[in-house]
């Protein structure tokens, strides 16, 4: 499907999409972060169960917690397309896409940033119960496997 053509077409530019390693979600509850529970290498099939079952939760805060327009763009990310395809899959400017999982910088007020769906996301998967809980039973798990070997 071909993008409407818009007046800051000409002066928008893409950003170059990086691959984003895992250890950016570490102001999670558990010491080594959301990411590091998503890491597969290694782990007991308790583990693994958890580590679905928190993935459960973390849609279910997708679908209940983000925007129309951040549910799309996270879930589209989480099913491995990057920013440009989901532009083009939307129809929307690339920059739109990253604008959406990152949020906006504030240059006059000292290049903060605010909003996105991923701050978002992080936010709220802090202060989630269940979520918390669930990162609580893998650090568990992951002591238990420890003292094993």
């Amino acid at each position: 499907m071909a993008r409407k053509r818009n007046k800051s077409d000409s002066y928008q530019y893409r950003i170059v999409e990086i691959a984003i390693d895992p250890g950016m979600l570490s102001d999670f509850a558990a010491e080594d972060g959301f990411g590091a529970q998503l890491q597969d290498s290694g782990y007991s099939e308790k583990i693994r169960e958890l580590r679905v079952e928190l993935m459960q939760e973390v849609r279910r805060l997708i679908n209940t917690i983000l925007t129309g327009r951040q549910m799309q763009v996270v879930n589209l990310r989480l099913e491995g397309k990057t920013q440009v395809e989901i532009a083009e899959m939307l129809g929307i400017h690339q920059t739109t896409v990253h604008k959406t999982l990152s949020g906006n910088i504030d240059y006059k007020n000292g290049e903060a940033r605010y909003g996105g769906a991923i701050k978002k996301l992080k936010k709220m998967c802090s202060k989630d119960e269940r979520v918390i809980a669930i990162l609580q039973q893998i650090e568990e798990a992951r002591s238990r496997e420890g003292e094993d070997e």
